[in-house]
């Protein structure tokens, strides 16, 4: 998933996040949790400024209402030094005017956390995550917008000593859209990374993986893609990562990745480059902490003139917990992307965009298992090229509960 479509989800995940987010942690054995949600979107299909809804969706207005009903089951429990932890989690959304584009998911989340000495753990993992999809890029606003995410794999660490670990792990990644995205096709990968880890025992740490991936690309309807986009990839991924806590309320995250992507049919695709992120958290007092980040991400994106994106984001975030039971948030992000790789014999693509996210949220626990939640978030891109610009504000009214 890309930056910008991160920003778009950002108001869902603060409105419709995990009830574990909002209450003390549930006990182990089994769990339900419900939660319901009205969101209020001022132009759902992301039109440009200033185009007459009329022309493309045949009604007065893009606004639209959506209500969104979850229920979640929850299994967790230790046997000796394994553990089990199964979630399962039906979800409705219900559009009041596009009806068609109602969408039931189910979303699971299977773990068992092995261990079969105390130097020896890890875990083997499947998950599947349902959604509806943002329509910042979509090639059309008719037709299902419907997203799935699923993930199987084993992941595995050793104890070489009190500091450091070998780590490696195996995964089976498939992203579906039915919904066509301008230069972002679905995929599936596999992949093997091997690396190592010194975690100190004041809690900061660094890491080494290599990983190796082949892959891909799909058609929204999962059939792969025709050339000449290459519908096959393989990569190669040396990543470095580090926490280190400046002080007993500071604490700072760095990422770099060196991504290469080859593609055997079309090496005019290839490309690599760096993909770096900082991120600060700093707990200032007891009721407010900060949060500030920086990254920088080259993802592919194939078009008749680019093959490539890179985007630059800068966000900044805070939680203030103006009473016991009631917590403020806010956050703003600027996102700036830019279109990169032009295949041979075709123009650069000048597309600029810079997209800018302003939320404001405010959750009240009313008891241990029931919270209330609002947010607000005003987004708006701008960009060099006519009809890509637009803007949208969203609210989201939401009741989490957790038995």
């Amino acid at each position: 998933m890309n930056l910008h479509r991160q920003a778009a989800y950002s108001l869902a995940a603060l409105a419709l996040g995990a009830c574990g987010q909002s209450f003390a942690q549930v006990r182990d054995g089994f769990s339900v949790s419900a939660s319901y949600a009205i969101r209020h979107d001022s132009n759902l299909f992301r039109l440009p400024d200033g185009l007459d809804p009329e022309t493309v969706l045949g009604g007065s207005s893009g606004a639209e209402d959506i209500s969104v009903s979850s229920l979640g089951l929850r299994f967790a429990q230790n046997y000796s030094l394994q553990r089990v932890e199964l979630n399962l989690g039906l979800v409705d959304h219900r559009y009041h005017t596009y009806s068609s584009l109602d969408l039931q998911a189910l979303n699971y989340d299977a773990t068992w956390r092995w261990q079969l000495t105390p130097r020896w753990r890890g875990k083997l993992f499947a998950d599947r995550k349902e959604s509806v999809n943002s329509f910042d890029d979509a090639r059309s606003v008719s037709g299902s917008n419907q997203s799935v995410q699923t993930s199987t794999g084993v992941d595995a660490l050793y104890e070489i000593d009190g500091v450091w670990r070998a780590v490696g792990g195996m995964r089976h990644n498939r992203s579906q859209s039915q919904q066509q995205l301008v230069g972002e096709d679905s995929y599936r990968t596999r992949s093997a990374d091997i690396g190592l880890l010194y975690d100190a025992r004041s809690g900061n740490n660094l890491s080494y993986r290599v990983r190796r991936s082949t892959g891909r690309t799909l058609a929204a309807n999962g059939e792969p893609m025709a050339l000449p986009r290459d519908d096959s990839f393989s990569q190669t991924d040396h990543e470095l990562r580090a926490r280190w806590a400046l002080s007993g309320q500071t604490i700072a995250q760095f990422g770099l990745t060196h991504v290469a992507r080859t593609h055997s049919s079309l090496p005019n695709r290839d490309y690599s480059g760096f993909n770096t992120s900082v991120n600060l958290n700093w707990a200032a007092t007891g009721k407010t902490s900060w949060n500030a980040g920086w990254s920088s991400d080259l993802a592919a994106y194939q078009t008749d003139n680019s093959s490539t994106a890179r985007s630059e984001r800068l966000n900044l975030g805070m939680v203030w917990r103006i009473a016991p039971r009631t917590t403020l948030s806010a956050s703003l992000a600027q996102t700036r992307r830019r279109y990169l790789g032009a295949p041979a014999g075709q123009p650069a693509n000048p597309r600029r965009d810079t997209t800018r996210d302003e939320v404001l949220g405010i959750g009240w626990v009313a008891t241990p298992h029931v919270s209330l939640n609002a947010s607000l978030q005003r987004t708006q891109r701008n960009a060099n090229l006519p009809g890509l610009a637009f803007s949208s504000t969203q609210a989201v009214l939401s009741t989490n509960a957790a038995f």
